[in-house]
């Protein structure tokens, strides 16, 4: 290490480059080093586990981000998930292990309007607001909710008193995890500037790193049809989702996945399902499907006659599409019967000839069961797809037919396949 002396040397004594820096400058002041470096060895069952607090949903000091469009039920979502991570329940697939302390900030809802969420919520889980209310903290805006300012000329962001008021309050309550509704709300950057974006999200994964926690951003899609789990489908700077260690999209039910369940057209939006459109420190999975559920409050004049009605998210699980055995020997038979205007056609369609017709004289319903009870009996060979023509009838068309060769009032010209084409 190099000596500093105490006392300026004579002019003509020889200082090394440290010494005429310190008395040039003054003394040194320490900062914490550029880079870390390591060239140890490490004994795997040593290396510390990954601080998370729910697997695969929020990770002390990263930011996880929720997207979805204004009618999906992100906020409806996010009160489930905070009122069973701070009372130390599980929420379909989001485990929590023990209650955590939770802060959630909502620019969009007030107080009032969040009770009546919660209590939709607490209704569900059979429980009241005093044990939840013991680790959750709701905090919201008194004006305008922008925690962050931006200027482009300066390129600097600038907390707002909100910003300062929340953090006073996060050292405080010292949560496990902080909730901010919605990101487009926070901070006065432009959404399609990633400079400035990535700013925004570095001064939240730094309020994220000095407090231990995890911080979760509520944020919108572009409008238009959105691509469940595509991370691009969100609005603003790829920014957003770069910073981000967790994205998980929540995408209203398609027209084609309601046909696949049996879901009625007019239900269709009553059901969402929860993607990881990017999951840097955990296995991707299977979406999650959840249906929005109404309850009437108990806050009317003649209690809950006349209440708010109030939506609430809760978990749901798809019909399976495995088709019972003798669900399939029915369909079998009954194509072998053909229709009278011929073979059943192999297309799930409205027309006459449709094999759905089969599928429902079977007891089989639902477009995702019938296609696989369809796939089912072609793979085994138990029908095929070939041409046939009638008596007097024009070019040949497609009909199915069973192992038999059923039905046989009618003349086939190919010998069949097990492929639908």
């Amino acid at each position: 290490m190099t000596h500093i002396p105490t006392t300026p040397p004579e002019p003509a004594a020889s200082l090394t480059v440290s010494e005429a820096l310190h008395w040039a400058t003054g003394p040194a002041i320490e900062s914490p080093p550029a880079l870390w470096l390591s060239s140890e060895t490490w004994t795997e069952a040593d290396i510390p586990a990954r601080p998370w607090i729910a697997p695969g949903y929020f990770l002390r000091g990263c930011i996880t981000v929720v997207s979805g469009a204004g009618s999906a039920g992100k906020s409806s979502l996010v009160v489930a998930w905070t009122a069973c991570l701070a009372l130390g329940l599980s929420f379909h697939r989001m485990r929590a292990p023990a209650p955590v302390r939770v802060m959630s900030y909502s620019v969009e809802d007030d107080l009032h309007e969040l009770r009546r969420r919660y209590s939709a919520t607490l209704r569900q889980i059979e429980r009241t607001p005093a044990p939840l209310m013991r680790h959750l903290s709701l905090i919201g805006p008194t004006g305008s909710g922008a925690l962050l300012t931006y200027d482009p000329h300066g390129k600097a962001l600038v907390n707002t008193a909100a910003m300062d008021s929340l953090e006073a309050e996060v050292i405080s309550r010292r949560p496990d995890i902080l909730f901010l509704d919605p990101f487009v709300e926070l901070h006065g950057a432009e959404e399609n500037d990633n400079t400035a974006v990535r700013s925004v999200m570095a001064r939240f994964r730094a309020l994220a790193v000095k407090h231990n926690m995890a911080v979760v951003l509520l944020h919108h899609n572009r409008k238009g049809i959105a691509t469940a789990g595509d991370p691009d489908s969100m609005r603003g700077a790829s920014a957003i989702s770069g910073a981000a260690r967790v994205v998980l999209t929540l995408t209203v039910m398609a027209q084609e996945e309601a046909d696949g369940f049996g879901i009625p057209q007019d239900r269709r939006r009553y059901y969402a399902r929860l993607d990881a459109a990017k999951m840097n420190y955990a296995p991707v999975r299977d979406a999650e499907w959840f249906e929005r559920t109404s309850f009437v409050l108990d806050n009317g004049p003649a209690g809950r006659e006349d209440g708010d009605g109030v939506g609430a998210m809760w978990p749901w699980t798809p019909p399976s599409t495995a088709v019972p055995a003798e669900a399939l020997d029915r369909l079998e038979a009954i194509i072998g019967q053909g229709t009278t205007e011929g073979p059943y056609s192999p297309k799930l369609s409205k027309d006459t000839r449709s094999v759905r017709t089969a599928m429902q004289l079977a007891g089989i319903d639902g477009q995702g069961a019938q296609k696989k009870a369809l796939e089912d009996l072609l793979t085994a060979g138990r029908v095929t797809v070939g041409s046939f023509k009638r008596a007097g009838r024009g070019d040949p068309r497609q009909g199915l037919r069973n192992e038999a060769g059923e039905p046989a009032r009618v003349t086939w010209t190919d010998p069949g396949t097990a492929c639908s084409g």
